[in-house]
């Protein structure tokens, strides 16, 4: 006796879709390229914390300019030495929670990894920061004073999967990016 088998299109489309939702997971996750962190006199991050790179960030045309959000006046864009994690890769499209920022970027590495990697290379690079906050979300909240007392900065690592959204307000009272 032969048995016929019966296909069923909702199993197809479902792998269909999930095939899709793979690919562009892995677009948008792309390996990054590796950088280079310059030498310096000051000690760097601890062997179990990830190296960090300054940003990839592309500038956009035209001179930075200040934004206001809800976190105050901010730059519409980072310098390229502001220190992210070194697989950041610019978040395309921005996380759309935060709204404007002056850096959006996404990162494989876990919240923890990633918030405890920034603060250490920002106290490197001579910020002060003070002790991190955790979000309701499960994200970390790190404020950053630089070398003058009006130069604040805020980065949220906020989970979002298998990747998660680094976000940065750069503020308008440090130096022009």
């Amino acid at each position: 006796m032969q048995t016929q088998r019966r296909s069923c299109p909702t199993d197809v489309r479902a792998r269909v879709g999930l095939f899709a939702a793979t690919a562009l997971l892995a677009a948008c996750t792309g390996a990054a390229s590796p950088a280079t962190t310059p030498a310096t006199s000051s000690p760097g991050p601890s062997a179990s914390t990830p190296a960090q790179t300054p940003a990839a960030v592309t500038p956009a045309p035209g001179a930075a300019t200040v934004v206001t959000v809800a976190w105050g006046e901010i730059w519409d864009r980072l310098p390229a030495s502001f220190p992210l994690p070194s697989d950041a890769q610019p978040a395309q499209p921005a996380d759309p929670v935060e709204g404007p920022s002056s850096g959006a970027f996404t990162t494989g590495l876990g919240v923890d990894e990633a918030a405890q990697g920034i603060g250490a290379a920002l106290t490197g690079a001579g910020w002060s920061i003070e002790p991190m906050t955790l979000g309701e979300d499960g994200g970390r909240d790190i404020s950053a004073v630089g070398a003058s007392p009006g130069c604040q900065s805020l980065v949220t690592v906020r989970p979002l999967g298998s990747v998660h959204f680094v976000t940065v307000y750069y503020g308008a009272g440090c130096p022009r990016p």
